[in-house]
């Protein structure tokens, strides 16, 4: 077991008190994200979602800054992702109760967050071998997290004054944003509609379908359109080959009368592309495809058109 130094500790209570001050941030800016998702889907946070769904938006978003933030990111990222991962195996009073709503089930778990860092700030020494481990799962999949209470003494995590803390709160302010939706889509379903229509090879290419696929996508944001070439000859050898075509919708399901398609306002803040990486807003949260293929938790039905 190692001692620290007290330059080593002098260094942990700094980085200890940046890092109060980017959860405290990180908790004003999640607010507005979970407000802001709520009202775009139309759906009313009026009850709690579970101990490990709040858990999830923090270790989500913390896990943003540890991806794009380099060494310091990293060390924080699965510094605090261990500690809240705790949390589900030694679930603290403040957590371990039913909420009535997700934004407060945020805001215990942001402060609660607040107040073990604290702790750890009183006496570093305490501490300094303790171990944070756990895992993070997000759109994209479940990783690992681990580190020492000590690894804090290595970096130099920038205070709130530093140009570079503004950095890591977008970081981790868009890796919530991305968790929130994730967390929140499953309300809805991704509809194929059947049947599929069949386009010829010989007046559609390649390149004709996804420039059709993204004129539509234009007035109907809530689709993604997909197709499958096949090779085919007739007796004479000559080419028949044919792409077939489906529809597909997100949204709350099809029915006689309505597609249930998502709101334009929602698609437009989701949705980074068009076709695929044809960019139609920069900022937005995913790529169309990955929605409507990778997307976790998601229910996929079909409807079928009778004529």
């Amino acid at each position: 077991m190692s001692v620290p130094t007290e330059e080593q500790i002098l260094i942990v209570k700094t980085n200890l008190r940046n890092i109060i001050d980017f959860n405290n941030q990180l908790y004003n800016e999640g607010n507005t994200k979970i407000l802001n998702a709520f009202y775009l889907l139309s759906i009313t946070d009026n009850h709690d979602l579970g101990l490990s769904i709040g858990l999830n938006l923090l270790k989500g978003a913390f896990i943003g800054i540890g991806a794009e933030g380099g060494i310091t990111g990293a060390i924080v990222a699965n510094f605090l992702c261990g500690l809240v991962d705790s949390y589900t195996t030694s679930t603290p009073v403040s957590l371990n109760a039913q909420m009535s709503s997700l934004l407060t089930r945020f805001q215990n778990t942001s402060e609660q967050v607040d107040m073990d860092l604290e702790t750890y700030y009183g006496d570093p020494h305490h501490y300094w071998n303790t171990t944070f481990n756990g895992t993070v799962t997000n759109a994209f999949g479940t990783y690992p997290v681990s580190s020492t209470f000590s690894d804090l003494s290595t970096i130099n995590f920038p205070s709130k004054t530093d140009t570079e803390f503004m950095t890591y709160i977008l970081l981790a302010q868009y890796a919530l944003d991305q968790q929130v939706w994730v967390t929140l889509l499953p309300n809805f379903e991704i509809t194929q509609f059947n049947p599929s229509t069949m386009y010829p090879c010989k007046t559609n290419t390649e390149q004709q379908m996804e420039s059709n696929a993204a004129s539509f996508y234009k007035s109907n944001k809530s689709y993604w359109n997909n197709w499958v070439y096949y090779q085919s000859s007739n007796r004479k050898g000559e080419d028949n080959s044919y792409y077939t075509h489906w529809q597909n919708n997100i949204g709350t399901g099809a029915g006689a009368f309505t597609d249930g398609r998502l709101n334009d306002s929602a698609c437009d803040y989701l949705f980074i592309d068009s076709y695929d990486n044809v960019i139609i807003n920069a900022n937005g949260l995913f790529h169309r495809s990955f929605v409507f293929t990778c997307m976790p938790s998601i229910k996929h039905t079909s409807h079928t058109y009778t004529h």
